[in-house]
């Protein structure tokens, strides 16, 4: 008997999440099609944080240049700090 309760509760809330997520993923599912079948078609709104979900901007890679000059001149800092503490 406990093990019915148990299941309907689950049940119960597996419903609402799939109805709170439902439309964004149908949404998503559509533009997916439209794209496979190679018609040109404008992404769903994005709900989430960032607004480029659809078309992410590639990583852009680290200045090796930069990159060693912050190195320097963190090292130049922290043997000031240790030459100060002795």
């Amino acid at each position: 008997m406990i093990l019915l309760v148990v299941l309907a509760v689950v049940l119960y809330l597996a419903m609402n999440n799939f109805k709170a997520t439902a439309p964004a993923a149908i949404a998503i599912q559509e533009h997916n099609k439209a794209r496979a079948a190679g018609e040109q078609t404008t992404p769903p709104q994005s709900t989430s944080a960032s607004a480029d979900s659809w078309t992410p901007a590639p990583p852009s890679r680290p200045s090796l240049s930069t990159m060693d000059q912050k190195t320097s001149e963190h090292s130049d800092n922290v043997q000031d700090a240790l030459s100060q503490t002795e």
